[in-house]
């Protein structure tokens, strides 16, 4: 198998594009999780397609640039109107902007039935957005740094927030503030939705020792690691530097790897006198995966190329230069592409296993499950309490 599915292996190891996935289905008003790049599990395929479908379209609703604000409409043939606490048109123009988007997302065009689907999840996204407000439902900063931090994490090996901040400007096409909005606003949502159906969401039953065994046995051949190796070196940073700054810090790395390499020090020594706020670090990088995408993009693919060409235990013969600087580099784990069992690692020198991940799987299932039951029960009560009016004509285009 390769080495772009979850559970099977560290969620480090998913192409950056996945890994920009979740981060998008992460921001809807239905908590999302690893098990979005999960591509085999115990629902059928027609279960799991209608499943996607209702992810994509809350998450095109709610990250929609062109969302529907009161009083600032452009005339436009309406699709609804909303009021719980204010009046809210929905408009054909946005509708066919956000389906447009739900239709790249999928590959097809959307039936009238998928219409619908968007138009209702909009609706219920503004009747719990206008319900929590009116509730005076708040987070702090403290709550939207936490979800952040779970984003960060979700993505397997650990990346600096620069490297964070990447992903999210590249991958979601929204800034660093438009982000931590969207984070803003999911938590409100379900916020509200928590406090209106606690007893519900408690009751998410814990996937059992079958259930996670059966899980581990129908999917084997998908639980896998990919070829590694992992390095330690000395790190010069060439960003933003001028060529002239950047022809200097070569001739300090070649420099220092002759130091090394005649002996008049020991690459461990270089390391331990490195300094982040001084002119080298160094370090454990820990492991480098060949086809990771994530990695190769902010490395360079001819630099991953050359550590991997290293043997085990070699120090490079000469410094290697990635998209981010100069590297002494010396190799001092390789390790080969093979199946996990139940209760290995995900990712070496990771504390989580297999058995972890599938039983963080099936019970994000049930929670994923129950908590859309909650929001399904909230807005019925909520249309029954707002004045919704739908031209299920204007659906037609």
């Amino acid at each position: 198998m390769s080495a772009t599915r979850v559970g099977a292996r560290s969620e480090a190891q998913r192409p950056q594009e996945a890994a920009a996935e979740d981060l998008r289905l992460g921001l809807t008003g239905v908590k999302c999780s690893a098990t979005s790049a999960i591509m085999r599990h115990e629902e059928g395929r027609v279960a799991r397609r209608k499943m996607r479908m209702k992810r994509l379209i809350t998450m095109i609703v709610l990250c929609a640039a062109t969302a529907v604000m009161a009083g600032a409409q452009i005339l436009d043939q309406p699709v609804a109107v909303v009021r719980l606490t204010e009046t809210v048109n929905i408009g054909q123009r946005e509708l066919r902007q956000q389906a447009r988007l739900l239709e790249q997302q999928l590959g097809r065009e959307l039936t009238q039935e998928n219409r619908r689907e968007l138009l209702e999840a909009q609706i219920a996204e503004i009747l719990i957005k206008q319900a929590a407000a009116r509730d005076n439902i708040r987070v702090t900063d403290a709550e939207i740094d936490r979800a952040v931090a779970q984003q960060r994490q979700s993505l397997g090996q650990p990346v600096t927030e620069e490297q964070f901040r990447q992903i999210v400007q590249q991958q979601m096409g929204m800034s660093w503030s438009e982000y931590r909005e969207q984070i803003r606003e999911r938590l409100i949502q379900e916020k509200y939705v928590v406090e209106k159906r606690r007893d519900l969401l408690e009751s998410a039953a814990a996937p059992t020792d079958r259930e996670i065994r059966s899980f581990y046995e129908d999917n084997a051949t998908e639980f896998t690691n990919p070829t590694m190796v992992r390095f330690k070196h000395v790190f010069i940073d060439t960003r933003n530097l001028s060529s002239d700054d950047k022809a200097a810090r070569r001739r300090l790395a070649e420099e220092l790897l002759r130091s090394v390499r005649n002996g008049a020090k020991t690459l461990e020594q270089l390391i331990d006198e490195s300094d982040d706020d001084a002119r080298f670090s160094g370090g454990d990088f820990g492991y480098l995966i060949r086809q990771e995408s994530q990695q190769s993009q902010l490395l360079g693919r001819s630099f991953v190329n050359e550590v991997f060409d290293l043997d085990e235990g070699a120090l490079g013969r000469e410094v290697l230069e990635s998209n981010v600087g100069y590297h002494i580099v010396q190799v001092t784990n390789r390790r080969s592409a093979r199946l996990l069992q139940l209760d290995d690692p995900v990712f070496p020198g990771q504390s989580t296993t297999v058995r972890d991940q599938i039983r963080n799987h099936l019970a994000a299932n049930n929670q994923q499950r129950a908590f859309q039951q909650a929001i399904n029960q909230v807005v019925d009560e909520l249309r029954q309490q707002a004045e919704v009016t739908l031209y299920e004509e204007n659906l037609n285009w």
